[in-house]
């Protein structure tokens, strides 16, 4: 969970010093640092899932958007977690793969209103099966 944690306060540092996305835009370092910190984030909740699901055996994902629909169905997280990372499993393929052009306006958007939802994982994660376990 840390590592979830140490990416997210990265991109929050991030987050909090950018004024514009035209400054994002702009400056091919920050989107490195961003699309970095935002794929180990993601890596990081694939991991936490699949950690989860061999302690409870649960059923083995075909896919990474399947590790969150586990854990949703084993009330784990909540349809809204499932809401946002199901597209960040889609995201991390983008971002590692480069299936398609890695959209800028998208991953800003992220940065600048969904930290928070990975935040909310970690602490669904920490009530439903850390204190359960």
């Amino acid at each position: 969970m840390t590592l979830v944690q140490d990416r997210v306060a990265r991109l929050k540092v991030i987050s909090e010093k950018l004024k514009s996305f035209k400054e994002y835009k702009k400056s091919a370092e920050l989107k490195d640092s961003v699309e970095r910190n935002l794929q180990v984030a993601i890596e990081g909740c694939f991991d936490i899932g699949k950690v989860i699901i061999s302690e409870k055996e649960l059923p083995e994902p075909k896919d990474n958007k399947g590790i969150f629909v586990a854990l949703s169905e084993a009330g784990v997280i909540s349809p809204k977690s499932l809401e946002f990372l199901i597209p960040m499993a889609g995201t991390r393929n983008i971002l590692v793969h480069g299936y398609d052009k890695i959209d800028d306006e998208v991953l800003y958007g992220i940065l600048k209103r969904h930290l928070s939802d990975f935040i909310d994982f970690l602490i669904e994660i920490k009530i439903n099966f850390l204190e359960r376990s």
